[in-house]
């Protein structure tokens, strides 16, 4: 369950040192939790890449071939267990947030097309410095590279 709260967290995205998005950085840092197999604190693409792979399907509860905000609240419990309740309310709040960015079509599901297409993107956005790994600093930026496009 943990991979599943983690992969939620990556669609999500994290707070900038400068507090920008509230309770980002304990999302940041599961993130690089869940996907940092090396436990270097740094997301290689390697690491990135496995961390995502697979995950729609995991995402996708229903099995309907797209996911949905609402499906996102399943996760509650799990993410205001690692980030408390205030911390997983807002977790929540901004993962279907994000997930409306990915809906590309505007039908307020993102399915497989378009969830692959952006979290293929996701990790040069941001990778700030374009030394192919994420810091926790740039993992934080997430939101925010997201959701202005």
């Amino acid at each position: 369950m943990r991979h599943l709260l983690a992969v939620a967290l990556v669609l999500l995205g994290v707070q900038t040192p400068f507090a920008a998005v509230p309770g980002s950085e304990a999302l940041a840092e599961l993130i690089a939790h869940e996907f940092d197999t090396n436990s270097d604190d740094i997301l290689d693409q390697g690491e990135w890449q496995n961390g995502i792979t697979g995950s729609f399907d995991k995402l996708d509860a229903n099995r309907d071939g797209s996911i949905k905000a609402e499906e996102v609240d399943r996760l509650s419990n799990d993410i205001s267990a690692e980030a408390g309740d205030i911390g997983g309310v807002i977790i929540v709040a901004l993962i279907k947030q994000v997930l409306l960015t990915l809906d590309t079509d505007g039908d307020k599901a993102v399915n497989r097309k378009e969830y692959d297409s952006l979290t293929d993107g996701i990790f040069t956005k941001l990778d700030a410095d374009k030394n192919t790994s994420l810091t926790l600093a740039e993992l934080s930026e997430l939101p925010v590279k997201i959701m202005a496009k």
